[in-house]
């Protein structure tokens, strides 16, 4: 009889532990955004648009707007096969895998994304540790501007280890590039092999000297195509790149909807676990030589955050662009020192490797 009691026990063990582990894999992701102004409804409407399968739950100090906004994209659910969309709190974020901060100062009337950093950090510091302190454990991403130094700056204010506090940083800036590129060549952008890296902004570092169609160089694809050098085209499109932003706020007060899809790329590959690799902005590996600075490289994320930085090859130009980037960064990073914490960080929170 003892035998048999045991035996139930054990059967009631192992059905409860299959239960729960039939629950951890058919629970439905969340993703919390932080501020639905333009930034924050677009990118939940691109997470619905990608078939995100995903909870997402908007937050914002105007509930109206978010009310609103969550009706809208209610109405958009019926056309799309994933997706249910909520209106909460900052105690929604205890259970979000994502917590996505795109809460910022406009840039209308700024002349660079680095002007808006005094009126933007007091804002971001109290979203920040307010959402680190209803979920330690979630994935942090920052799409707020200047969003290098508020990276930095927000691993720092949420104590949470540097490979789960990711930035958006020049993921955007490298669709520009790959676009721009695959235009003057006739062909599709996914054929395009070229990062952009360094700061979301001015001193952003177009990497030519790596850049590929399908595996060929560039100058290589210019001699199959009989086309002359091509270096001041380069230098064209790299100018193009970096003024894109600043052009389409000067024509229409804001830029929403390529940084919305960038985001959702990025979450979509947390959420999928993909190992995607994407030029997002994140305290910087020690062995890279640049200085404690968040900036873009390319990186790879999966449902850890950041499991590495790589490092890719760069001509001695490109090598000094990227330093320079990262200089300004740090002066940027040094005002705001009266607002981030001082304590060094444990050595764990620089555990994804180069």
């Amino acid at each position: 009889m003892e035998d048999e009691v045991k035996v139930s026990d054990f059967n009631a063990i192992a059905e409860e532990a299959i239960s729960s582990r039939h629950e951890s894999r058919t629970r439905i992701p969340r993703v919390a955004i932080v501020g639905t102004g333009f930034v924050g409804s677009t990118t939940a409407y691109a997470l619905l648009m990608l078939g995100t399968p995903a909870e997402i739950v908007l937050i914002d100090r105007d509930r109206r707007r978010a009310e609103g906004h969550a009706q809208d994209l209610r109405d958009a659910e019926g056309f799309t096969s994933s997706g249910c969309i909520l209106v909460g709190d900052f105690g929604d974020c205890c259970s979000a895998d994502v917590t996505i901060i795109t809460t910022g100062v406009g840039q209308a009337s700024l002349k660079s994304r680095l002007d808006g950093l005094k009126e933007t950090a007091p804002i971001l510091k109290g979203l920040v540790q307010d959402v680190a302190q209803h979920n330690p454990h979630g994935i942090l991403v920052i799409a707020s501007n200047p969003v290098d130094v508020l990276t930095y700056a927000a691993w720092k204010w949420s104590g949470l280890p540097a490979s789960r506090v990711i930035g958006s940083g020049t993921a955007l800036d490298t669709s520009r590039l790959r676009r721009r590129l695959a235009a003057r060549y006739g062909i599709a952008s996914d054929h395009v092999h070229a990062y952009v890296i360094g700061e979301h902004g001015d001193s952003q570092v177009p990497v030519l000297s790596s850049a590929r169609v399908s595996g060929v160089p560039l100058d290589e694809y210019w001699q199959q195509l009989r086309l002359p050098r091509e270096e001041n085209v380069l230098t064209s499109i790299s100018d193009e790149t970096r003024a894109a932003g600043l052009e389409i706020i000067g024509a229409k007060g804001a830029t929403y909807f390529g940084i919305g899809a960038a985001l959702a790329r990025i979450v979509r590959a947390i959420l999928r676990d993909e190992n995607a690799i994407l030029t997002v902005s994140s305290l910087v590996p020690s062995s890279m030589q640049l200085g404690e600075v968040s900036l873009s490289l390319p990186a790879v994320i999966n449902r850890d955050g950041i499991a590495r930085v790589l490092s890719i090859p760069l001509s001695p130009s490109e090598r000094r662009a990227l330093e320079a980037s990262a200089e300004i960064l740090r002066q940027h990073i040094a005002e705001l020192d009266g607002s981030i914490p001082s304590v060094e960080r444990e050595r764990e929170t620089m555990q994804y490797q180069i």
